[in-house]
């Protein structure tokens, strides 16, 4: 079979598998075609060369969702993480090695079928390290948070949570280095107090360390940009869901250093 010339049909900004599948079945329909001819006449029209490179070109728009459950997943950080609904069992299946997964805090963790107004908008994008499958079905995967991203549209109605996303990135950079606890290396003298509050804030880790001993199993990294600092903190914290996903949706580095310094100060 020869390629189109050119698709005699464009697709919409946001197309979907699903509707894609009812316009074939439509056209089966219409046509008096079997399912299969009426998905290969369709893809043409959009200009592909079968259904299979057309279910491809709409896909990769989107990225499998896994929701959490009374879990805010943060950038930089590691998280092992039961999966045990169907459908998010499914999206697991169909990440490929080394591609992005969507892990996304649910508002309510008692849900179990969450509808998109049951979500929260910014997630963190990842990737799957490790999977196990358990003796009862459902696995244990560790997921690598890389970067956060909010979700344009979620897709529900297929086998698979799903959702189309961009980045989110920060409204500036802090031009500082931190090598160590207590150790600031700005690169910028422009802004000495943001050097102030950082100290400040290594100064209430400290404080924390000393108070709750459990904390010492924080790893210290270093860190070239320290408006990521409260993720690094965060999960330590005895902190309400809530405030985590205000953490982790802020994208002034200088106001999320100084929510995670009161929320440090305030864990007495």
């Amino acid at each position: 079979m020869t390629t189109p010339r050119g698709p005699r049909k464009r697709l919409p900004e946001n197309p979907s598998e699903e509707n894609l599948r009812k316009q074939a079945k439509q056209l089966a329909k219409n046509e008096d075609l079997q399912l299969a001819a009426a998905q290969r006449r369709l893809a043409n029209e959009y200009g592909h060369r079968n259904w299979a490179e057309l279910m491809r070109a709409v896909s990769s728009r989107f990225v499998p969702v896994v929701p959490l459950r009374e879990l805010v997943a943060f950038p930089l950080e590691v998280y092992p993480i039961y999966v045990g609904r169907p459908k998010s069992i499914s999206a697991i299946d169909a990440v490929a090695a080394g591609s992005p997964i969507l892990v996304i805090a649910q508002r309510d963790g008692t849900v179990g079928e969450p509808s998109v107004r049951d979500m929260y908008e910014v997630g963190t994008l990842g990737v799957i390290v490790e999977r196990q499958t358990l003796s009862d079905g459902t696995a244990k995967i560790v997921v690598e948070g890389r970067k956060r991203a909010r979700v344009k549209r979620f897709v529900f109605d297929e086998e698979y949570y799903k959702a189309e996303v961009e980045d989110v990135a920060d409204s500036e950079r802090l031009n500082f280095t931190i090598s160590a606890p207590g150790a600031v290396h700005p690169a910028d003298a422009r802004r000495e107090h943001v050097g102030t509050l950082i100290r400040a804030v290594l100064s209430a880790l400290n404080a924390y360390v000393l108070r709750k001993t459990k904390a010492a199993t924080v790893a210290w990294r270093e860190l070239e940009d320290p408006g990521t600092l409260p993720y690094v903190l965060a999960r330590h914290l005895q902190i309400e869901l809530p405030e985590q996903q205000a953490l982790l949706e802020c994208v002034s580095p200088i106001e999320r250093l100084e929510k995670i310094l009161a929320h440090m100060e305030a864990a007495k």
